[in-house]
């Protein structure tokens, strides 16, 4: 069924007969759109993360968090956190993340966390870090506390920015004048309680969202769906890394893609009474060599971005990037398929087989309705 493109080229190129018109002529084109939202905590239960940091004598930081860097920027983005909270330089902060013999407790790096709840735990243990070099500067420079702020590397005087003192200094002056060593220890718990009546209650912390188009190609002679163009937009609250934001959306999308039209498991590991109906049994993916997932090679055309929505419990205003991204693209692309050929398909993924299945139905059933309005016309 899938030779057919093949036979095709191979026919056009012994007749030098040009199939482009039968091609377009099969070829039906739809739009789709989905949204989606997700939780940044794991709802109704607690889920805490403690930090400590300590900054040296030198004005450098050193962290020590139990977020897990599992390739998706979390250690870039608590850097840069903590930079931005202390007025440091990137390279002046070392983040320790997840490590159970020297970091302190942390609930787990799920449900979109990390930046969220890390990141507020970070801003608690910098307040106090903050708060020792303000003792230390309001002592050297004789300027209220009240009347500081931090600034590229410095405290100075909101008032006077020539009265400052170099944020390392200060930290040294704490230490060896006023006996205080500028280091903090934090705990952040989200809010999260058990649900009540009608599932009312603060039962998650927060929530973010996402939204798909997707632009598709189907073949109603082979059933093949191709994607063609994806659009997708996270709302992260505040982008600490753009980058790493359009990367989450980027990676997102492409995963929905092979979860849309080739991801799919043997019905015996998901369906105890057996396979679906139609479902191919020479395609019984084992492991990860005969899964057959997308790859660089399947990427439609994708336009990632990103609208920064503050939220009043983010640290910064941030919420989270990751876990959505792959949620709103399937259905976007089912719709699509919707759009462009009117079958509605419910189980993933849209395999040629289905589609072409659908598409026969569909032409049946549309053939037995006219037979019934022309019986009924007699």
């Amino acid at each position: 069924m899938l030779a057919a493109r093949a036979v095709e080229d191979a026919l056009a190129q012994a007749t030098v007969e040009d199939f482009s018109a039968h091609r377009a002529a099969k070829m039906k084109r739809g739009k789709g759109i989905a949204g989606a939202l997700y939780s940044m905590t794991p709802p109704g239960f607690p889920n805490p993360c403690a930090v400590n940091m300590q900054m040296r004598e030198d004005g450098s930081v050193v962290v020590q968090i139990g977020i897990t860097e599992m390739g998706q920027g979390s250690q870039t983005v608590l850097t840069q956190m903590t930079a931005e909270a202390l007025a440091v330089p990137f390279d002046q902060v070392t983040v320790y993340p997840a490590d159970t013999g020297m970091t302190p407790y942390d609930f787990g790096t799920v449900s979109s966390r990390g930046t969220f709840v890390g990141g507020n735990a970070l801003l608690k243990a910098a307040a106090q870090v903050k708060d020792v070099l303000f003792d230390a500067a309001s002592a050297k420079l004789g300027v209220s506390k009240e009347d500081l702020t931090l600034e590229a590397g410095f405290v100075r005087d909101i008032h006077d920015p020539e009265r400052r003192m170099a944020i390392g200094e200060a930290a040294r002056f704490a230490h060896f004048a006023l006996k205080k060593l500028a280091m903090g220890s934090a705990y952040y718990y989200p809010k999260s309680s058990a649900a009540g009546e009608n599932m009312q209650g603060e039962v998650i912390a927060a929530f973010y969202y996402h939204a798909t188009v997707a632009e598709v190609e189907v073949d109603t002679e082979t059933g093949l769906a191709e994607v063609t163009k994806l659009y997708a937009v996270v709302d992260c609250g505040k982008a600490v890394n753009p980058s790493l934001v359009e990367g989450q959306v980027q990676g997102g999308a492409l995963q929905a893609v092979g979860w849309a039209l080739r991801e799919d498991g043997h019905p015996g590991l998901i369906d105890s009474n057996g396979p679906p109906q139609n479902y191919n049994p020479e395609f019984m993916p084992v492991d990860l060599e005969t899964y057959a997932i997308a790859t660089s090679m399947d990427m439609p055309e994708i336009h990632a971005g990103y609208v920064e929505v503050h939220d009043p419990e983010g640290p910064f205003g941030a919420k989270a990037a990751g876990e959505i991204s792959a949620n709103s693209g399937a259905p976007a692309v089912f719709n699509a398929i919707y759009d462009a050929v009117g079958i509605r398909l419910v189980d993933m993924p849209a395999t040629p087989e289905k589609i072409l299945w659908a598409l026969q139905h569909k032409a049946q059933a549309e053939q037995s309705t006219g037979r019934a309005l022309e019986s009924g016309g007699r």
